[in-house]
Order: C-alpha cells, then structure tokens, then sequence
C-alpha cells in the first residue's frame, strides 16, 4: 500500500536509470529501465519517446521496475520492416518482455501509446495486471470531428511530405498545438522534450500508426477485461469527446475514469502531479478517486 507519507517527495530516492539496446529477431529496440518491484510497462505517445515520462513519474519507480521502450520507428528505435500497427508494435514489445524474462507486469499508455497498450494487454491476457490508459482512442466515434478531418488531410502522402518539413519548425509546431490542438499551459522543459521526439520520430512509421490509431477498436477489450482499468482523461481535451468517453466506458464493468478539470491535451508539471497521484492510488490497489461510471447515460 502507497501511504501518503510515501508520497512525499523528498522521501521518494531517485533512482539511477538503466539504458539497454535490446535485440528482438532483426529489430533493435532502446530502452529505459528503473526501479524494482513489479514490472510497470510505459509506452509513451505519437512523436515522442521514453523521454516523454522523463523523472516526472520517478516516484512510481519507488514500487515499481519501470521499464520504458522507445517504440519502434520513434526515439532512437529504428523503424519495423513492415507496418507500424498497434499490434505490430505491441508484438515487439512483447518479445522485449520476454528477453527480459518479464511474466506478470501491469501496464500504462499514452494516447496512440494507450492503443499499443491495448493491444499489448489483448495478447498478453491474464499475464496483465492492473492497466492504465491515457487519453485513449479505444473507438473512431471518440475521435473529434475537425481532428480527425485534419488527419484524414494531412496524412494523404503528398501533404505528408509538407506536415513533416514543417513540423520541423519550432515556431510551426508550437502555433500548431496551441492553436489546433489547445493543449494548455506546457512547461519549457516538456516542451523542450516534446520538439527533440518529433524531430527525430520516423515519419514513414509515424504516418503508418496515426492512421491506425484512429480506427482503433478497443471497446469491446475493455469491457471483457476482469482486472482494473484506469482511463485518464483531459477535461479540454480536443482530441477526445469526453461527455462520449463516459458514456462508453459505463458500460465497462472494471474501468474507473479520472477527468482531470485543470487540463488540456498536453502536459505540465502541475498536471503531472495530479494524475500521478491517481495512479499511486490505483497501482497500490487502493480506490482511487475517480468518477463513479454506473448509471452514466
């Protein structure tokens, strides 16, 4: 059990992380370990890498081994040999676990991460714990309108080529999520972060996992899950119907949601510290406070 005494900061060691290259059939997979305890699976979102979860959740490497991939064709994994697919992703990660001779192990995503966790979880079953899903796309009627125009747009190749010079314009890439995205206040250092992924993510495979992503279907999964499931979601998130999210996950048995009020699509410190709260809560098996779905019409 996670006390809040346990919680305080300056109790919590940090500490040191591990890096391995590992190599799975003819892919080379980087990846970040640190911790001990049961092994919590990371898997970080589009454009970006294990740096995404950076020393910002440390504290759950004070219960648990974080073991924190760069998924194939972002950071500095390289590219699969074939399609970049939940699935295809999630089958890599599940020959890292086995070369790290991990069993059991609970499990967390991020956004497109959460539909390679999903997938991951669908192929591991019971050898799954406890789940977190972050801004999940687990249905296309999720999927707001104007972004998912704007993906079926630019993802057409010949504008592909277009979105990914720009994207290599700080000033392009920050009017973008701002102004498009709304994702809300962003601290300098995740936004350093944020800019360094998406300049080096392959752009090939990035393309090949966004339009997948958006026709994920991962319902019907969680509703057959018996373990718990966590689904954490931005009140302003302009990528998510949240009133819509609720509205699925009620029928979801084993799924609890947190809506953080506070927050848009994308992260600072101040939100970090919320929703690492809830999960301390939830992966030291106490009931954490969410939303109560039943009844949710």
């Amino acid at each position: 059990m996670i006390t809040n005494t346990d919680r305080d900061r300056s109790s919590v060691p940090v500490a040191p992380v591990q890096e391995h290259s590992l190599t799975v059939g003819a892919q080379t997979i980087r990846c970040l370990s640190i911790g001990e305890g049961k092994p919590l699976l990371l898997c970080h979102g589009f454009l970006s890498s294990a740096e995404e979860f950076g020393g910002r959740f440390s504290e759950l490497a004070a219960h648990r081994r974080l073991i924190i991939p760069d998924l194939p064709g972002s950071g500095e994994s390289p590219p699969l040999p074939g399609r970049h697919t939940a699935d295809a992703l999630a089958a890599s990660l599940e020959a890292v676990l086995t070369q790290l001779d991990v069993t059991e192990f609970d499990l967390a995503g991020l956004c497109l991460g959460a539909c390679v966790a999903s997938a991951l979880a669908r192929r591991c079953g019971a050898r799954v714990g406890r789940l977190v899903l972050h801004t999940p796309l687990i249905d296309p009627s999720l999927i707001r309108r104007r972004y998912r125009t704007q993906v079926r747009v630019l993802t057409v190749r010949p504008l592909w080529h277009g979105v990914v010079a720009l994207s290599r314009s700080r000033t392009v890439s920050d009017l973008y999520k701002r102004f498009v995205i709304e994702e809300g206040d962003v601290d300098h250092e995740t936004s350093e972060v944020n800019f360094a992924n998406q300049r080096r993510a392959d752009s090939a495979a990035a393309r090949e996992w966004l339009r997948d992503g958006m026709k994920s279907r991962d319902l019907a999964f969680l509703r057959s899950r018996s373990a718990p499931t966590l689904v954490i979601v931005a009140a302003r998130d302009q990528v998510i119907d949240v009133d819509g999210l609720r509205r699925l996950l009620a029928g979801c048995p084993n799924a609890s949601l947190f809506v953080d009020e506070e927050q848009g699509h994308g992260w600072n410190q101040a939100a970090v510290r919320r929703q690492l709260d809830i999960m301390l809560d939830f992966f030291s098996g106490s009931a954490p406070h969410v939303e109560a779905l039943e009844g949710v019409a």
